[in-house]
């Protein structure tokens, strides 16, 4: 048995992959929710990765903390993945990385002191992966105001992250992101996206020339595992042993972007007609090493776990209504769909008054 720890809220990943390619891991892979941590009471004994550290506030990674030492103490045999209390999230890992020279940026929270910041940057959520939430910004006056402006449209500056921008852009302009994951100790390569955008997105339209002329460049990546050195080191220091990194090159030097907890097993398009050529080799040549790996990793045992789990900690991992209706709202309001472009506008006109005083 492999057990998942997720949030009600982002499970979708394992979902997905369940109900499409991974039909097969049905009975052998479960999802157990943070707000059904009850289920530990009395479970039978599987593998347990724990994930989803950046969607819990404080209190509720605390809790997981408690529950994984738990774990470690009554049932040694057990093995578990991604250790709460060492797994580091992406502004710690940014900054580690650019102490220990891997990245050539700097990352500072939204309430930080910015003064030495280098321009252009950018501003996201620091424990969400919504993306780039603004276009690239040039200067202090143009970084507070877009800072004023999400605090008004309900962000607590803690919450976000000034990025510095790099541009990883060949001499034809396209940008280059890598990705792979992490599964127990194996490096298994993703997918390899080219964009004319900075902001690479890892769908592209199945007629993107610059997808089909790059067959061979891609087909290195999957097969030969290039980055493996690089990619143990990495997530070694970010103590995540289940994990997605993204990352690309810059005058040959590798730099990483974050390491993603959950990542996502999109459910490739209905029609096979819409399906990318280069997406969907990608896509078939990672999931033959994952499956591989799944078995490898498969932990049967006909004993049982019996986690002493109060009603308190219960409570705390269950997110609270004003939360999740906060959470919502932000989570929409830069999605690119006709209703959410229409809340964002009355938003932006309801704070518009106070942004310019």
């Amino acid at each position: 048995m492999i057990y998942f720890l997720l949030t009600r809220r982002n499970n979708f990943p394992i979902r997905n992959l369940l109900r499409t390619r991974g039909k097969h891991l049905v009975g052998r892979v479960e999802i157990i929710n943070y707000e059904e941590i009850l289920r530990l009471k009395n479970i039978q004994k599987g593998l347990f990765i724990f994930s989803d550290f950046d969607f819990l506030d404080t209190r509720q990674r605390e809790t997981t903390v408690e529950i994984f030492r738990s774990f470690k103490d009554n049932y040694p045999d057990v093995p578990l993945i991604n250790d709460p209390a060492k797994s580091l999230l992406r502004y710690d890992l940014l900054s580690l990385a650019k102490r220990n020279g891997i990245n050539n940026f700097s990352v500072y929270r939204g309430d930080e002191d910015m003064e030495p910041v280098r321009f252009p940057v950018f501003i996201r959520e620091a424990d969400r992966h919504s993306g780039a939430l603004t276009p690239l910004i040039n200067s202090m006056d143009q970084l507070k105001f877009q800072l004023k402006r999400f605090e008004l449209l309900g962000f607590q500056l803690s919450e976000l992250l000034v990025i510095e921008f790099v541009d990883t852009s060949d001499h034809e302009g396209n940008y280059v992101k890598y990705s792979a994951f992490r599964l127990g100790d194996c490096i298994l390569p993703r997918y390899l996206n080219f964009s004319r955008n900075w902001h690479v997105k890892s769908m592209i339209d199945r007629n993107d020339p610059l997808m089909k002329e790059r067959h061979d460049r891609i087909h290195d990546y999957m097969f030969t595992n290039p980055h493996q050195e690089w990619l143990e080191k990495v997530f070694t220091m970010a103590n995540i042993e289940y994990g997605r990194a993204d990352y690309s090159i810059v005058n040959g030097k590798l730099q990483l972007w974050e390491i993603n907890l959950n990542p996502a097993f999109v459910r490739p398009p209905r029609k096979v007609s819409k399906d990318n050529d280069q997406q969907r080799y990608m896509r078939d040549a990672f999931y033959k090493q994952f499956f591989r790996q799944i078995d490898t990793m498969d932990f049967q045992s006909s004993g049982r776990v019996k986690l002493d789990i109060t009603q308190k900690q219960s409570s705390i991992l269950r997110r609270p209504f004003l939360r999740r209706v906060r959470e919502g709202y932000q989570a929409r309001l830069f999605k690119d769909k006709p209703r959410y472009r229409v809340m964002r506008a009355i938003s932006e006109a309801i704070i518009g008054q106070r942004l310019r005083n």
